[in-house]
């Protein structure tokens, strides 16, 4: 179908340059405006570019590539292969299905709640008043000899306190130690403290 149109075009040239020749062969060499007349001879033949186009179109679509549907694989299987291809296929399905989705994030732990540790406890200290004074020298006096006293060693490690008060309008100055439960109950004993404490607990009597 392509050939006929491709020679249009020649035959087309052809026939314009047939009729050039003839159209020549009638001119006047002795007539002036023997290249005028030819020139309107040539203009009035008909050429006609229908025939170019419809075989570039043609040459076009013929070096187009065709585009063909890619050929269907058929595998020919025993019905004991297609059974086998079947429970190959569940299983791996069953397999995707069972396995967890890994996690994007990895495993968090949170740490275990701390447990309080119990502290070992210590005995409450508490003042012991050893006796009131009229002036700190006087307490510090005091100090001073119920230390070289007989029961003098119940103080040992222990540090006086000298404690400013007003009763009664009278200004006192108390000795105080302080001491365990266990300790004063020795200090109350040996020293016969006046603290009201010792005649609660019945150390002084005892």
């Amino acid at each position: 179908m392509v050939q006929p149109v491709l020679h249009r075009l020649p035959l087309a040239v052809a026939f314009s340059a047939g009729a050039l020749t003839l159209a020549s062969c009638g001119v006047n060499e002795a007539d002036p405006h023997r290249f005028e007349a030819l020139a309107q001879s040539v203009a009035a033949i008909p050429v006609s570019a229908e025939g170019e186009g419809e075989a570039t179109a043609s040459a076009a679509a013929a070096r187009a590539p065709r585009q063909r549907a890619a050929p269907l694989k058929v595998e020919l299987m025993t019905p004991h292969e297609l059974w086998d291809a079947r429970e190959g296929l569940g299983r791996v399905r069953r397999t995707s299905a069972a396995a967890p989705a890994a996690s994007a994030y990895p495993d968090f732990e949170a740490p275990a709640p701390a447990v309080p540790t119990e502290r070992p406890s210590t005995p409450t200290a508490r003042h012991v008043q050893l006796g009131a004074f009229s002036s700190e020298e006087g307490a510090r006096a005091a100090w001073s000899r119920l230390s070289r006293s007989a029961g003098g060693a119940a103080l040992s490690g222990l540090q006086p306190a000298y404690e400013a008060v007003e009763v009664g309008g009278r200004r006192l100055v108390r000795l105080k130690v302080a001491a365990t439960p266990e300790q004063a109950q020795i200090l109350c004993r040996d020293l016969a403290a006046s603290d009201p404490w010792c005649a609660r607990s019945g150390g002084a009597a005892a």
